[in-house]
């Protein structure tokens, strides 16, 4: 993707700015010094020597897109964009951090500097590091937190800045090397079909084709719906594939197949754990097959809902606790008659406010009595050796995941909860394919994070500031949709597939000093012991069930994933 200045008003730096996207960086940063990284827009990770002042500058894009490590020492400093470039720096060590693995399990958001690796550290996102000597400084750029609200404005006057600033969005990330094609990501849901639209016309205008490309279930799926979401997302999303004659729509379909074989070709490409086995199935299927078809750039709305799409809900909760009763009811009655769930409003406006036992009643938040880490595969002397509860505090995270009262707090927890950086890595080393996601472009995080929240829920319409915009554009029963997709809806029929694979590498993981004290193997041995026999006919399985999904996609999949990835920097352990 082009990079390009933040700020049209800006003058451009003066002198040569050729070198493509490094030349600009240079240019930027003879005009502008550091604070270049706060008019570049643009998924960026790089180092620049200042020769003249003597200092190293090291920075990364407000989202992280691109990851950029560093080690340093007495006399050493040294950076590379994957940990693996670093180890062979003496002294450096690829030691895990436990109490960084032991957080990842859990769910919490990744922190400071800290890396998998006890000697490693990371360039946050947003953030700078200078280096000077043995004086280091990181600087935090990226504040989304002190941005002022925009004026409620008109809501149509708002909806037009914002698709004004969508469309540029993606438009700046439809570069690609001559020859080569650009793919997307297409599902049932707004983030993806939005971002595929507006690529699919922007091409159109310039005598292009884009490939949509839709993951679904194996042929004869038998299972339509799962508890109101669509298992199968193919069919709506070939309605909007068929709306632009310049969409070539692929739909890929996987057999089932053993969730572990994937993360142990991703590892080496990745340097940390597959988060979840069961979508890198499909989404290296995708990444495959683009790259089979010279394709080099794949957009994606990975983080649509906290942006683009956004719903609003928790603006309830916030006219609840100013007393605006009639702008409440008003709401409610909006979303109802969106089709919303009758309980919904009940949820968001007071959810926030009530004792845990109401909404454990009303199925808002996990029933505690159970096991709040049910999801997970943390053995308990682990959990309390690390402080997890500690370690949360540390990072502002709730397990209990009660609703949030503030939406802007909660959609910037929730975007500084992953670093991204190692993930789209790992794809373009895999495959060649560059993912590029319009929904975190700076410019339209920004005005997500500072318009005011009644515009994501106008009138109780729920994300409407993307379905008003998409209007015309998006086909008007994909924007009327209100049942969710639910992706890699076959994933149990891989793991039953794999039961007596999954059974051996637990045994292999006994035999790993780390893996062996930080996952409940015991509990994961059970539930893989558990499965079905492999020749179990499909629909007689029965786990497309929310407690097969919290107890085996989850716990066992991941915690065998994190397994996985500790034994590899052990170096195998059998």
């Amino acid at each position: 993707m082009a990079l390009s200045w933040r700020r049209p008003s800006a003058c451009p730096p003066t002198g040569r700015t050729g070198g493509g996207d490094a030349g600009l960086i240079l240019a930027a940063y003879q005009r502008w010094g550091e604070g270049c990284v706060d008019r570049l827009v643009g998924d960026f990770a790089f180092v620049l020597w200042d020769r003249q002042a003597g200092r190293l500058l090291l920075a990364r894009d407000f989202r992280g897109s691109r990851p950029l490590y560093f080690a340093h020492g007495p006399g050493v400093f040294a950076f590379a964009s994957m940990p693996k470039g670093l180890f062979a720096v003496p002294d450096v060590s690829d030691a895990l951090d436990e109490a960084e693995v032991g957080a990842y399990l859990a769910l919490l958001p990744a922190h400071g500097t800290r890396t998998f690796y006890r000697d490693l550290s990371r360039v946050p996102p947003g953030h700078t590091l200078t280096v000077s000597g043995e004086v280091r400084q990181l600087h935090r750029y990226w504040r989304p937190e002190e941005m002022a609200t925009l004026p409620a404005g008109d809501h149509r006057e708002q909806i037009g800045e914002f698709r004004r600033l969508y469309s540029r969005a993606v438009r700046d990330r439809l570069r690609v090397p001559t020859g080569m094609g650009i793919g997307s990501h297409l599902s049932a849901g707004f983030d993806s079909a939005s971002v595929t639209a507006l690529a699919a016309d922007e091409l159109a205008r310039q005598g292009k084709r884009l490939t949509a490309f839709t993951a679904a279930p194996r042929e004869g799926f038998a299972f339509p719906a799962y508890q109101g979401r669509a298992t199968d997302e193919s069919p709506v999303a070939a309605t909007l594939a068929a709306r632009f004659p310049n969409i070539d729509h692929r739909v890929i379909r996987t057999d089932p197949v053993d969730p572990l074989q994937g993360v142990e070709q991703h590892l080496p490409a990745l340097d940390q754990p597959v988060l979840n086995p069961c979508n890198n199935v499909w989404i290296n299927a995708i990444d495959a097959e683009a790259a089979r078809g010279r394709i080099r750039v794949m957009l994606s709305g990975a983080i649509g809902n906290m942006t683009v799409s956004y719903d609003g809900r928790p603006h309830l909760a916030q006219l609840f606790r100013r007393g605006r009763w009639l702008a409440l009811a008003g709401v409610s009655i909006g979303m109802w008659r969106d089709g919303v769930n009758f309980k919904g409003p009940f949820r968001a406006a007071l959810g926030p406010y009530l004792p845990r036992f109401i909404l454990e009643w009303q199925g808002a938040v996990p029933v505690a009595s159970t096991d709040p880490f049910i999801h997970t595969a943390l053995a308990a002397e682990f959990r309390q050796a690390i402080d997890l509860d500690v370690i949360a505090r540390e990072r502002a995270w709730d397990m209990t995941y009660r609703p949030w009262a503030d939406g802007k707090a909660m959609r910037i927890a929730v975007l500084n909860r992953i670093d991204p950086g190692a993930v789209h890595h790992a794809s373009l080393a895999r495959h060649g394919v560059d993912t590029r996601d319009p929904t975190s472009d700076r410019r339209v995080v920004d005005f997500c994070l500072a318009l005011p929240e009644r515009h994501f829920i106008h009138r109780g319409r729920v994300s409407s500031l993307l379905r008003d915009a998409m209007e015309g554009l998006m086909p008007a029963a994909h924007l009327a949709r209100r049942t969710r997709g639910y992706q890699a809806a076959d994933w149990y029929e891989g793991v039953v597939a794999a039961r007596e694979e999954l059974l051996a590498e637990i045994a292999r993981l006994e035999s790993s000093p780390l893996a062996s004290r930080a996952l409940d193997l015991k509990r994961l041995r059970a539930l893989a012991t558990d499965l079905p026999d492999p020749s179990t006919p499909p629909d007689q399985i029965g786990m497309l069930t929310r407690a097969h999904e919290q107890t085996h996609r989850l716990a066992l999949l991941r915690g065998l994933s994190v397994g996985r990835f500790i034994r590899m920097v052990e170096k195998g352990n059998g």
